[in-house]
């Protein structure tokens, strides 16, 4: 399940560490199996009782429910399936979901990898997204998989929270959204539009580019706004991440809005 081909063909991801495995807990995905060091197993068992894990109160309650399995592993066996560097003690088998194109684009915010390469920035954007009140993420073809043990430590877990759509082309995606009515957004150091004046619209999405060559032309031609994050000399550019970031909650949907 570490290999994209599996896990596509069995809708099932590997989620690693206390930290992933919480937050796609809090973010309502099922887990089939929960294989743990010895001192941590309790925390997922299916008799835990509230104070048998230090972050219950966000998991919520019956957490335990969706947890169909546990398993104590010593830490010298465990250790060695982990994909981290330094292994904490925690992985589990979570089934996820992709959603169709057209229900990711009928959301008020959406935000578009293209091209997205590493996986420790896909995740870190899907993390921010969902603070920023995204509700779905479009992973364009030859973007980083989303599913993978990295993009899903990049996002703490909570890639099961927004909806996820996968695979599809650059001009596939941006002609969907102009479809559902969205103002798409580019992320561009030369962009016309400062990150003040950035218009607000009920629907919109953001579009960031991969994290060498930027954006496509497909991407150029069919944006209807390229916005540039003021920075101070001698920055030239942001992480990928981090103007993500900057510009999702600059988008973000306000109650005023409504």
């Amino acid at each position: 399940m570490r290999d994209r081909r599996q896990r596509d063909a069995t809708g099932l991801a590997v989620v690693e560490g206390p930290r992933a495995v919480d937050g796609a807990l809090a973010s309502g995905a099922a887990l089939e199996a929960v294989f743990a060091r010895p001192e941590l197993v309790d925390r997922y068992a299916p008799a835990s009782t509230p104070d048998a894990h230090p972050d219950a109160a966000r998991l919520g309650l019956g957490y335990p429910e969706r947890i169909s399995a546990t398993h104590p592993v010593p830490a010298e066996e465990l250790d060695l399936l982990a994909d981290a560097m330094n292994p904490q003690g925690v992985l589990a088998i979570a089934r996820f979901a992709d959603a169709p194109l057209s229900d990711a684009v009928s959301v008020e915010r959406v935000v578009v990898l293209e091209a997205v390469r590493d996986p420790g920035n896909a995740g870190a954007v899907v993390r921010s997204a969902v603070a920023a009140g995204f509700g779905a993420v479009i992973a364009t073809a030859g973007t980083t998989d989303l599913w993978s043990p990295k993009a899903l430590r990049g996002a703490a877990g909570l890639t099961f929270g927004p909806m996820i759509s996968r695979g599809h082309s650059t001009l596939e995606v941006l002609d969907a959204l102009a479809h559902a009515g969205h103002l798409r957004v580019r992320a561009a150091p030369d962009g016309k539009v400062t990150l003040d004046d950035l218009p607000c619209s009920d629907r919109m999405a953001l579009v960031v580019g991969n994290e060498a060559h930027g954006p496509s032309e497909d991407a150029v031609a069919g944006t209807d706004i390229a916005v540039a994050i003021p920075m101070q000399h001698p920055v030239d550019s942001l992480n990928v991440a981090v103007a993500a970031a900057v510009l999702m909650y600059a988008m973000r949907v306000r109650p005023e809005n409504h």
